[in-house]
């Protein structure tokens, strides 16, 4: 019996140490940022709304129905 609780121990041993070194390289991973080549692009995503919207195409728009012309 002592030695499946040792077992268990150090399975919560390996476990947490995978996990401190997980959130460890997770944190500091997070502080990258992305170069400027990619940041100041003219063909960027409009995410928020408040860019220009110079990349939008302008067009008419109808509707579509699923209904079957009768």
């Amino acid at each position: 019996m002592q030695k499946l609780e040792a077992g268990k121990n150090l399975n919560n041993i390996i476990f947490g140490l995978i996990a401190i070194i997980s959130l460890f390289a997770f944190f500091k991973l997070a502080k990258v940022k992305a170069s400027s080549k990619q940041l100041n692009r003219d063909s960027r995503i409009n995410r928020f709304g408040n860019q220009n919207t110079n990349n939008i195409i302008e067009g008419e728009s109808e509707e579509i129905s699923d209904e079957e012309d009768k």
